[in-house]
């Protein structure tokens, strides 16, 4: 995945950037370039900060590309005086989960993840230890005929798993999250902060 601190050319469109979304709430994930050096396409991802939860409000993310449209246009240090084709996205659910900064705006939500014994669990993120370790709860679904999925032989409800053993790992689509996932997330940080800590079973 290519990062916004990967090209220092651009620091100066990452320091403008940075200057308009922070007073939205949000982050720049990446910037990538691509198509020819006379009309270069330029496509900056933003998120939301590492401690939040959720997603990026879709009409906040239009005000500040219309906001860093305008700087570039009046600015040509930034990208030059040629005419540039920019865009400023999500990561949308397809983004694959590889950085911390990933799981930790993950947190809350189901993930389809592969680990090095090729083991594959359907599991919602509750938090990640200072230790880099996910702090999970199985959650197997239905198959398509509405009959409940078996967990993982031998594997527990809750998980721990290294980051460093994730082989794979993405964001399931969701439209009814539990109604007491804010809870789950307290109690699952609670105890990555203090191990001796209870956590509650739903």
């Amino acid at each position: 995945m290519s990062d916004p601190d990967d090209h220092p050319a651009h620091t100066a469109l990452r320091d403008a950037a940075s200057e308009i979304l922070t007073p939205h709430g949000l982050v720049l994930e990446e910037i990538v370039v691509a198509g020819p050096r006379t009309r270069p396409e330029v496509r900056l991802v933003v998120d939301l900060p590492e401690d939040s939860l959720g997603s990026a409000d879709l009409d906040t993310v239009t005000t500040a590309s219309r906001e860093l449209s305008a700087r570039i246009d009046a600015d040509d240090s930034l990208l030059g005086p040629d005419p540039v084709v920019l865009e400023i996205t999500t990561p949308g659910v397809e983004r694959e989960l590889t950085a911390a900064r990933h799981f930790r705006r993950s947190r809350g939500r189901l993930l389809d993840l592969t680990v090095a014994d090729d083991t594959r669990y359907r599991a919602r993120l509750l938090g990640l230890t200072a230790g880099d370790v996910l702090l999970l709860r199985q959650e197997p679904g239905r198959d398509d005929r509405g009959r409940p999925r078996r967990r993982p032989a031998g594997t527990p409800e809750r998980l721990e798993i290294p980051r460093a053993d994730i082989v794979s790992a993405r964001v399931e689509i969701e439209f009814d999250p539990p109604a007491d996932l804010a809870q789950l997330i307290a109690d699952a940080e609670s105890t990555a902060s203090d191990p001796t800590a209870t956590t509650k079973e739903s």
